[in-house]
């Protein structure tokens, strides 16, 4: 759900937001509208990691999870998490802030090597060629993969 997706990447900066007076209000008002609808202590307690910015790649997909099941099917929560999120979005606008966001596009063709991007990392050459001899299908038996 985009919705859940773009509120999760503005929780991932929260703590670098609530550093700027023109929307830490509306981050601090983010945050305390989220508890406020999490039923489960552990989903609030992943906010919590969050916030403290103690978080890792799980806390944000558990929390992300556990947003999508509060959302779903219900309209009027999913309208005011909108309004919410778009009220930071305008707000980062005005204060110059840039939301991070990333992309992942992958195009292969012919004998192209691909690399993508993981947080945190250097990326490097860990392609491995393989070549294929033979005829006929795979399950036959005489294709031939030498790495």
């Amino acid at each position: 759900m985009e919705l859940v997706n773009q509120t999760t990447e503005i929780l991932k900066q929260g703590t670098e937001l609530m550093k700027n007076p023109t929307i830490s209000g509306a981050i601090t008002g983010l945050f305390g509208w989220l508890k406020g609808i999490l039923g489960k202590k552990s989903a609030k307690e992943k906010l919590e990691l969050i916030e403290q910015n103690k978080h890792n790649e799980g806390t944000i997909a558990g929390l992300e999870a556990n947003l999508e099941f509060i959302l779903e099917d219900n309209k009027d929560l999913q309208t005011q998490l909108a309004e919410k999120v778009k009220e930071v979005e305008l707000l980062m606008d005005k204060a110059g802030v840039q939301a991070i966001t990333k992309n992942n596009n992958i195009r292969i063709k012919g004998n192209s090597k691909v690399f993508q991007d993981i947080n945190d990392s250097t990326i490097s050459d860990n392609s491995i060629t393989q070549t294929h001899k033979g005829r006929g299908d795979n399950i036959a038996g005489n294709k031939i993969i030498n790495k």
